[in-house]
Formats: C-alpha cells, sequence, structure tokens
C-alpha cells in the first residue's frame, strides 16, 4: 500500500485526501471513489471527547487508525500530530505503531506544544523526521512521511523570514527523509507557488474555504490537497443545526435528502 500510495504523489493528477475520523465516513470516502484516504486528528480527537492538539494519546489514536484502515480497500495516510512526545526515539515508535496499524503515510509535525518554543529547533526536528524514517526502514515498510511544518498556521508573521524558514526546514526534512512536505494555513496563491517552486519535493496543501479551486493549485505545483477536520467539522455542523431545528421550530427538515438507513447498512457490511 505504501509504494501505490507513494506513486500518487506524482501522477498526472493533483492527489485529494478528504480526511477520514471514523469508519463510516471512512467507507463513504472510499466508496465515491478516491483512491486514497486520511484521518484527521482532530476528527478523531473530538469523536473521542478530547479538543486536538495532542490532547488524545498514541494508542488511542491508533486504535482508530487501524478500525479505518481495515475497513477501506484503499491506502491510508495517518495524521499523527506531533509524534507523541519530544524525542526522535518517541517519533520512531510512533512510525513502528502506525505500521502495526496498516498506514501507508503519516503526517509528522514540527510543532513542540511549547509555548515558550512553538517549534522544535530544526536541527531537533530534522533528527525526528530521520527516526521516523530509520524505523520503517528497520521495519521494510516505506511509509509515506508527511512532514509539517507550521510556522504559518501557528500565526507567525507572515514575511520573508517566515518564507525562508519554512523552504529551509522543509528541505531539511526532505533531505532526513520525508516523502511529501505539509504547509497548512497558506491559501494566498502566490505563497502557494513559490513554496512549490523553492521545496524540493511534493507539496501538500490544507484546503478550504478561500484556497484556490484545484486545477489552479496543480498549475501552481501543488501535488497533494487535504481538508484536515473541515469535513467532520461540517458533519458536526449537520448536527448542530438538527439540535437547533428540534428545540426551536421542532421541524425535521435537517434529515432531507440524508442516506437512507438501508444504504448505510450496505455501506457498512464487511465484504471478508
Amino acid at each position: 500500500m505504501s509504494e501505490a500510495f507513494r506513486k500518487l504523489h506524482y501522477g498526472p493528477d493533483i492527489l485529494i485526501l478528504p480526511n477520514a475520523w471514523d469508519a463510516a465516513s471512512a467507507r463513504i470516502i472510499a466508496a465515491a471513489g478516491f483512491p486514497a484516504i486520511a484521518t484527521t486528528s482532530a476528527g478523531i480527537a473530538f469523536a473521542r471527547g478530547y479538543p486536538d492538539g495532542e490532547r488524545i494519546g498514541r494508542a488511542e489514536m491508533l486504535r482508530d487508525v487501524a478500525c479505518i484502515v481495515g475497513c477501506v480497500d484503499v491506502p491510508v495516510t495517518a495524521d499523527l500530530e506531533a509524534g507523541y512526545g519530544p524525542d526522535a526515539e518517541d517519533v520512531a515508535e510512533t512510525m513502528r505503531q502506525a505500521i502495526k496499524a496498516g498506514a501507508a503515510g503519516l503526517n509528522l509535525e514540527d510543532s513542540s506544544h511549547d509555548p515558550d518554543q512553538p517549534l522544535f529547533e530544526m536541527g531537533r526536528a530534522t533528527e525526528r523526521v530521520a527516526a521516523a524514517r530509520a524505523a520503517a526502514a528497520a521495519a521494510g515498510v516505506p511509509v509515506v512521511i508527511n512532514a509539517r511544518t507550521d510556522g504559518y498556521i501557528l500565526g507567525f508573521e507572515r514575511n520573508d523570514e517566515l518564507f525562508a524558514d519554512t523552504v529551509e526546514r522543509a528541505n531539511a526534512y526532505r533531505a532526513a527523509g520525508a516523502d511529501c512536505i505539509f504547509v497548512p494555513a497558506v491559501i494566498d496563491a502566490g505563497t502557494i507557488g513559490r513554496l512549490a517552486a523553492e521545496i524540493d519535493g511534493p507539496i501538500n496543501i490544507l484546503a478550504g474555504p478561500g484556497s484556490p479551486p484545484l486545477p489552479e493549485l496543480r498549475a501552481l505545483g501543488v501535488a497533494r490537497v487535504s481538508i484536515g477536520s473541515g469535513l467532520a467539522r461540517a458533519a458536526y455542523t449537520v448536527a448542530r443545526r438538527a439540535a437547533d431545528e428540534l428545540l426551536g421550530p421542532g421541524t425535521f427538515t435537517f434529515a432531507e435528502g440524508a442516506i437512507s438507513h438501508p444504504d448505510m447498512n450496505r455501506l457498512m457490511e464487511r465484504t471478508d
């Protein structure tokens, strides 16, 4: 699965990865015809009763990843946040556990969750990517590492210094063994195009309202697009609107056009 997933980053078409948070959402995405699925760490955390930001533990996160992997026949890449520990060995263990769960790829952030130093120092962050690659190599599984650099999403000042640091980090992570570089929270076409031109390898953009459409992203040089927790939050928005409707006018229009109960049952039938 990992090698097939890697090839999708170099295909003629942009790789679109809707993010699942449970078995049902994964089945719906796969049934729609997507060649691969990503998980959303935030969506899984929300469903488990946690806020986002590595508040859910590694074991609990990977149980849900394994469930998603087991219910679809396409590669699954797992959002595993910052690797569930500050040290390179923590990341290596996360990689080993991700392989056991059946993940074809994983995301690894350089956020430290330390307010005094929000990003891992570049050398340490690079060592963490290298540790993930070494663990995958030791297991004989070519897991696709999507190394995420978080200067933009953490709200650092958007200037040439941030851009240069992002590119430097991205290329260091690529040299350490990352297959793809993820730069979330960039939506303007000019910056996206510059990143694609200066990063030595495929880049992943987090898309949402305000992002350029997929054909434009492809033309800018983007190889991979994901939507993070956007799909999960959209589903929860429907639930909130339904709750408001029930407590307000007491009507049931929220269920109009919903997938039928028999259709959901058929979708969830296991064929193994």
